[in-house]
């Protein structure tokens, strides 16, 4: 009887009444009464109602302009050697493009007027960037 109490306290111990916990949890809920749950028996592969599309906002085109070439010797140097453009005799940050009125405007991807002093119009981001940022997404040179 005493080597019985023994083994059976020896065998109770650590990790062996660890598993014997996680053993007795996972046999309880199955003794709970309500039948399980079928999962896959409420879910179905085809819809049971037809899908509601709203409508797309229209979205204003982007207008097109027409550009114009620079005329004249007044067009900024970039410090990277890129040029800007010498429009209606002033010097451009950017292109020129013909206006509303017929009119040569100076501009950068929609912003009027062009760069700003120390900045240039950069083909690749469509926007003004610094004038020390390399073009071409490119390191700074050594």
């Amino acid at each position: 009887m005493i080597r019985l109490k023994a083994m059976l306290g020896h065998m109770l111990s650590g990790r062996s009444s660890f598993v014997l916990l996680l053993f007795a949890l996972a046999v309880l809920p199955g003794c709970s009464g309500r039948p399980p749950a079928n999962e896959h028996a409420k879910s179905s592969p085809v819809a049971q109602s037809s899908p509601k599309f709203a409508p797309l906002p229209a979205m204003p085109s982007a207008p097109v302009w027409e550009r114009v070439a620079s005329q004249g010797d007044c067009a900024p140097h970039g410090l990277h050697g890129g040029w800007g453009t010498c429009i209606n005799g002033k010097a451009c940050l950017g292109f020129g493009v013909r206006g509303g009125n017929g009119n040569a405007v100076c501009t950068c991807y929609g912003r009027t007027g062009g760069c700003a002093q120390g900045q240039r119009c950069d083909a690749l981001q469509l926007a003004c960037v610094p004038e020390k940022q390399p073009p071409s997404g490119r390191g700074d040179a050594d």
